[in-house]
């Protein structure tokens, strides 16, 4: 404004002035509205600039609102750290002592613990010479074992032919009495012998002891087969029922009837050839070997009668029996 008040003075002068004077007012008039100009330009950079500086110093001022707002909950967080700070510097306080307490309980218990593994040890040791030990007895065992199993089976295949021997002289035995089954004659197989069981009324007569007829027969067929396999043993049994025997000729009991009446049979089968007297024995058993109740007449006379007992060669049986291979050592090397 000053520069245009300026120029107006200068104006109207200039009628008045001199061309120097007015060049030179020219001049300074341009140089004016050139300042003038610059001045304007500042003036708008400064507004920009103020404006720019009020963005930045409400921006601030926002930030510093927020800056409050962050220490104070810093102080609070602070605040919050320093007491949990103390809580756990006293813990660390506690179990500090505590821990001293503990490392002196655990030398302790470290020493019992050491003390039991060494105990343990031993105990390991001694249970591992023992299972070695066990171990060469276990050996030993199974060897034992094994030639017991092997005899076992020699066992088995000696009986098995030994049941094939009393089976076959069973059949022998029956197919030569056949025609008296079923008339007071049996043949079984007990215990792995043959026993052919007489019912004495067909051997003898009532209170005798001297065979009938057919009794020599039936007799003699069974001497045919005890001829044919010598290396049987034969027992005669004479059996009786529990009626008292009035005796005479010597005969005085039922003892003394039962005896001779097997003695009657076993003279009757050595007197066939090759029938070997030796391997026959006679015996009585009296009343006191029934085979059913002396109650009736029917039981009576069952419990009369004589037995021939073939007994197979059990001599192969007996070897195995009696041989040191069936002692077996028990456990602690002690043996049966």
């Amino acid at each position: 404004m000053r520069a245009v008040s300026l120029f107006l003075v200068v104006l109207g002068l200039s009628s008045c002035v001199s061309s120097k004077v007015h060049k030179d007012l020219l001049s300074r008039y341009s140089a004016l509205e050139a300042e003038s100009d610059s001045l304007r330009n500042a003036e708008f950079n400064c507004r920009q600039l103020v404006e720019t500086l009020n963005s930045d110093l409400e921006k601030c001022r926002t930030d510093v609102a927020g800056l409050k707002a962050d220490t104070a909950e810093s102080g609070k967080e602070l605040r919050r750290m320093n007491r949990n700070y103390a809580d756990l510097s006293r813990s660390y306080d506690f179990l500090l002592e505590n821990n001293n307490a503990l490392l002196t309980n655990s030398a302790r218990e470290n020493k019992k613990m050491l003390e039991r593994l060494q105990e343990l040890d031993m105990r390991l040791q001694d249970e591992h010479d023992s299972l070695v030990e066990e171990r060469a007895n276990l050996s030993e065992l199974t060897a034992r074992l094994a030639q017991r199993e092997a005899r076992v089976k020699e066992l088995e295949s000696v009986i098995s032919k030994q049941d094939s021997v009393v089976r076959y002289i069973q059949n022998m035995v029956s197919d030569a009495l056949s025609s008296y089954t079923g008339k007071g004659l049996t043949v079984e197989n007990r215990g792995g012998k043959v026993y052919v069981s007489l019912d004495n009324r067909l051997l003898f007569e009532s209170a005798k002891w001297t065979l009938n007829v057919g009794a020599k027969e039936a007799l003699g067929r069974l001497a045919e087969v005890l001829a044919a396999n010598p290396e049987l043993s034969i027992t005669v049994e004479g059996h009786t029922d529990s009626d008292a025997f009035s005796g005479r000729n010597g005969v005085r009991d039922n003892w003394d009837l039962s005896v001779m009446r097997a003695t009657a049979v076993v003279k009757e089968l050595t007197a066939k050839e090759g029938v070997d007297p030796s391997s026959i024995v006679a015996s009585g058993r009296g009343e006191f070997a029934p085979i059913a109740e002396n109650d009736t007449d029917e039981n009576k006379a069952k419990n009369r009668r004589t037995e021939v007992i073939i007994t197979p060669d059990l001599s192969a049986l007996s070897e195995l029996m009696d041989s040191s291979a069936w002692s077996v050592p028990e456990e602690n090397g002690a043996s049966e």
